[in-house]
C-alpha cells in the first residue's frame, strides 16, 4: 500500500520537564513565536499531549501522570483517526508541514529519519501498527523491534529534495542552537 503524504495526523508531545534547557522550551519564544505555536502552526488540527493548559490551536490532552513519551502517545491514539500519524515534540521548532509530508510518504509500518541517531519523534507510523504494539514497548525507539518495514530517512536524501537540515535541529539545550549538522546519513529499508 503507497501512504499519501497528506493523510496523517500528528501528535505533538509537548510535557517534558526541559531539565537541560533550563525553562519549559515549550514556552521559549523565538522571534516572536513559542516553540510550541511554531510547531503546531503546521498543521490542521494537531493532538498535543501536554503537562498543562497551552492554549495553542489543536486538541489538548492534560498528561497528569507525567509517564513519557510512549505513554503521551496510548494518551493520543484515541484521537487519531486517519492510517498514519505523524509523531514529532515541541522541540522541533524549525519542522515543516512539507517534511512531515515527505515523510509520511513513505512506504513502510515506521518512516523515521535517521541523523547521528534514529529520531522517534521524526516520524511516521502506521495507526494500526502503533496501537498493535505500542504497549510492547517503553520507550518509542523499541518500536523498530516490531515493525515488518522501517524507512530510514537519511539527511542525504533529504537535502537531495531541498529540505533544509535546519529543520531537524532538536533543540534540548542552548547549545543545540549553534549545532552544525554537516555530517549525511544514507537512507535505507529495513524489511523483515
Amino acid at each position: 500500500m503507497r501512504y499519501k503524504g497528506s493523510s496523517f495526523d500528528v501528535i505533538v508531545l509537548a510535557g517534558g520537564e526541559s531539565k537541560r534547557f533550563g525553562s519549559d522550551k515549550c514556552c521559549f519564544e523565538f522571534n516572536g513565536k513559542s516553540f510550541l505555536e511554531r510547531v503546531v502552526e503546521n498543521f490542521d488540527n494537531p493532538i498535543i499531549v501536554t503537562n498543562k493548559s497551552r492554549n495553542v490551536k489543536g486538541i489538548e490532552i492534560i498528561d497528569n501522570e507525567r509517564k513519557g513519551p510512549v505513554n503521551a502517545v496510548k494518551l493520543a491514539l484515541p484521537y487519531v483517526n486517519k492510517e498514519r500519524v505523524f509523531i514529532t515534540g515541541c522541540d522541533f521548532p524549525f519542522i515543516t508541514r512539507e517534511l512531515a509530508n515527505f515523510i509520511c510518504s513513505k512506504d513502510a509500518e515506521i518512516s523515521i529519519v535517521e541523523e547521528e541517531e534514529v529520531q522517534p519523534l521524526l516520524a511516521c507510523y502506521s495507526t494500526s501498527f502503533l496501537r498493535e504494539n505500542i504497549n510492547k514497548v517503553r520507550s518509542l525507539y523499541e518500536l523498530i523491534n516490531y515493525a515488518k518495514t522501517v524507512y530510514f530517512v537519511g539527511t542525504f536524501e533529504l537535502r537531495l529534495h531541498g529540505f533544509s537540515l535546519e529543520t531537524l535541529k532538536n533543540i534540548n539545550s542552548w547549545k543545540d542552537f549553534y549545532k552544525n549538522q554537516d555530517k549525511y546519513t544514507l537512507s535505507r529499508y529495513i524489511i523483515k
